[in-house]
């Protein structure tokens, strides 16, 4: 999680082995590195809005 405290190994070494993958294959179809860019930030987006809201739903529900 981006506000500390919760998360493990697994999870940090899913992620990277995610961005990896995905680097590596638009590296393999010879996008140009501001495309790469533009993607991984978009994935790290789209990771970075999931975490907060289910940390958003988690909290309305009354679970921490």
């Amino acid at each position: 999680s981006l506000f500390g405290g919760r998360g493990s190994t697994w999870s940090a070494l899913l992620g990277a082995l995610v961005i990896g993958a995905i680097a590596n294959g638009m590296d393999l179809l010879a996008f140009s590195s501001s495309i790469r860019f533009m993607v991984t930030g978009g994935v790290l987006l789209i990771a970075v809005t999931l975490d907060a809201y289910t940390r958003a739903r988690r909290e309305s529900s009354g679970q921490f």
